[in-house]
């Protein structure tokens, strides 16, 4: 029996994860028995010092397709942390499993999912670190419109796009001599939502602001500008 690991990596707590939602579709559409499924939740791998048995697990893996918010157009700092201890730990084992199947699935707020392009790039490279084999990307923009609004008539298409990218995981896990895919992206075509987007985003900044005792000018100040400090040699 093949193992595949669904590495969900959203560092919230008690908010609901869109990532982990994902993954959970993702693997509804793995359904064979020649596979078993395993879910680690990274931020509670890291809390519970749970980091061993879940490396284990991972190390035993045929399959892992990780799942992920975009933070600050990367991955969150808990993944590159739990990455960057897996690679240790993988280099430490004397019979490192080889022929690992790698995806990604990363989704942003952002309507554009090309803007997750360079978070897939990093779990390309940790792919090559550990010997895997990645396979391709799933690029997912407006994440939370994904779950919180699947059902509403403009999100049919990008819906059915996404289940139609959980398929292609699952046809390709089990095709051993398949072509590696190009990533697959997925927006949100909706011009209303790009504007409350973008809207919502500035008037988050601006609650932050004043909670930090200060003003929304402000935002707008640059204490490092040589052209309004000339004082500060670079």
């Amino acid at each position: 029996m093949r193992n595949i690991v669904l590495v969900s990596a959203s560092p919230k707590i008690n908010e609901k994860s869109v990532s982990k939602e994902l993954l959970v579709m993702a693997g509804s559409h793995i359904i064979s028995d020649l596979f078993s499924k395993v879910f680690i939740d990274v931020r509670k791998s890291i809390l519970t010092k749970n980091l061993a048995k879940d490396f284990e697990t991972l190390a035993k893996a045929d399959v892992l397709i990780f799942s992920f918010p975009l933070y600050y157009f990367c991955m969150p700092g808990i993944l590159t942390r739990f990455l960057a201890d897996y690679h240790n730990y993988f280099n430490s084992r004397e019979n490192a499993k080889k022929q690992v199947k790698v995806y990604a699935m990363v989704n942003c707020g952002f309507p554009e999912p090309e803007i997750n392009l360079e978070a897939v790039r990093v779990i390309k490279s940790f792919s090559q670190h550990i010997n895997a084999e990645f396979r391709f990307g799933i690029l997912i923009g407006g994440g939370s419109m994904m779950i919180e609004a699947k059902e509403a008539p403009f999100m049919k298409k990008p819906i059915l796009k996404l289940k139609s990218a959980f398929s292609s995981i699952a046809a390709d896990i089990q095709h051993e001599d398949s072509t590696t895919m190009d990533s697959i992206y997925i927006g949100v075509d909706f011009p209303l939502y790009r504007r409350v987007y973008h809207y919502m985003g500035g008037r988050g900044w601006i609650t932050l602001a004043r909670k930090n005792g200060l003003k929304k000018k402000d935002l707008y100040k640059k204490p490092y500008c040589l052209k309004t400090h000339p004082h500060i040699t670079l």
